[in-house]
Order: structure tokens, then sequence, then C-alpha cells
């Protein structure tokens, strides 16, 4: 069988911001599926007006069939990974029996997670200006201040126009749908799970993210946490990001059920 792993880019973002991590994988034998949500839709300038009707329960589904098509194609369950949004999205997948193992990167949090915190205030603004009724009626990406500010903040900052112009248009709904997300019943989860936080975010906040962390440890399947004190939302490619890949391969390798360890082709 051949070990699989589905990686799941944030709000804003599209499958390239793998780019950093995707080599490291697909040396150590993982197939990589990194797939941009909704491309057609989800533009970098100009994004058509049916972009505002797309839901976050659309890009559960879109990823559902996507775990799917990779478990037909390789004859297992893949792993999922998260960044984010996608945090979110692969929470919801390990929760529907979608994959074998997960990562939760920096993760956007479920209700029973959440904490206020200014600094997302800050990064969100240009979004969070228009007003609760006004949000779903359009379409946005972070600002670029924001966006520098909170996003990016431990990148260097030479590279934050080039990582900018990658950013993407996101419904209004779908935004506020991560404000007002499903719960999930951690005790229905019974596959690994890793949730990673960055001490230096301040677009999924550390402490959300620490509440993550204890909410799949008392999953059916207690999940294990790893914190990175000198990193921030850009985790995924920022410095200090080989050794956060370094970890997950690691993890993975270790935790993946024995019947899955075999790469071989079937």
């Amino acid at each position: 069988m051949t070990k699989s792993i589905l990686m799941i880019h944030g709000v804003g973002c599209g499958g390239d911001v793998w780019d950093r991590m995707r080599p490291a994988f697909e040396a150590d034998g993982w197939r990589v599926d990194a797939p941009t949500l909704y491309p057609e839709q989800r533009t970098i300038t100009e994004p058509p007006a049916s972009l505002s009707e797309l839901r976050l329960s659309d890009y559960v589904d879109r990823m559902s069939a996507a775990c799917a098509r990779l478990t037909e194609e390789t004859g297992e369950k893949p792993a999922i990974m998260g960044h984010s949004m996608g945090g979110y999205i692969a929470q919801k997948l390990a929760a529907q029996g979608d994959a074998s193992a997960a990562v939760f990167l920096t993760p956007a949090q479920t209700p029973d997670c959440q904490v206020r915190d200014l600094r997302l205030l800050i990064t969100f603004w240009s979004i969070l200006k228009s007003g609760q009724k006004k949000i779903p009626e359009n379409s946005y990406k972070v600002g670029r201040f924001g966006f520098g500010w909170g996003v990016v903040n431990e990148v260097d900052k030479s590279r934050h126009d080039e990582i900018y112009a990658k950013a993407r248009y996101d419904s209004g709904k779908v935004y506020m749908d991560l404000q007002n997300s499903d719960p999930i019943d951690e005790k229905t989860i019974n596959i690994p799970t890793l949730t990673i936080g960055a001490g230096k975010d301040r677009a999924t906040p550390i402490k959300a993210v620490r509440r993550v962390g204890q909410k799949y440890s008392e999953a059916a399947k207690p999940g294990d946490y790893l914190e990175y004190p000198h990193n921030a939302h850009w985790i995924l490619d920022e410095p200090g990001t080989d050794k956060v890949i370094a970890d997950i391969l690691g993890w993975l390798n270790r935790t993946r059920p024995a019947s899955t360890q075999s790469s071989a082709p079937i």
C-alpha cells in the first residue's frame, strides 16, 4: 500500500503554501496531494460573484471527496494535515472517519476552544470592519497590513510582498462560518492526532491552540501536542520550519497504524 497525505491550506491561500514542506514528505516516500480549494472561484484578483455563495461546509465536502479518492487509489485512508482553516477542516474529516491520522497545524478553533484576543482584530480588520451583517454578502482577502502583521510576522519582510501576491479571496460566508463553526465531538476521533501551536502566532493565538490540543488529548484515541515558541502563523514556511517538518514526519511514521506502514505498491 502507498502512504499518502492530503495537505489542506488555510483561508486566503492555495495549495502552493505547502511548497516548503512537500519535498521532505515526498523524499520520505509519501504521496502528497496539496490541492487549491475552488481555484476557479477563489481567485487572486477580481473574484466572480459566485464565490460569495461558498460555505465552509463546501470546503469540508470537497476535502472529504479528496480523501475518498486517495483511499480508492492507494488502498488505505490518507493522513491529513491542515493549516489554519485547513486545520479546522482536518478536524472535521478526522471526526468523519476520512483519515488514518491527522495533523492540525496552528488550526482554526472550534467554538469550545476560541479565545478573545485583540491580535485577531488587528490581523483581520480589513474584513471585520465590514460588520457582522455585511460580511456574508461579499468576498474578501486579508488586507496587506493585517497579513504582514499577523500572518507572516516571523518571515523576513523582504518576502512579504512575494507571499501576499499569492493571497486569494474567500467568501464572506466562509469567514463567518469559521467564527461560528460547528462543534466537534472529540470522543468520535479514534485515529492519531497531532496539534501544533506557535508561540508568536497572531492569527490563531497560542492560548486557543492549546485548548485544541487539550480537547484532543481527551479524544477516543488521545492526541499529541507540540508547541514551537519562536514560530508564528506561517509556520509552514518561516525560520524553524525544517524542525517542524522533521517532527511531523517522525510523529507520522511512529503513530500510523501497523497495517499501513508498508509503502510497497499494491
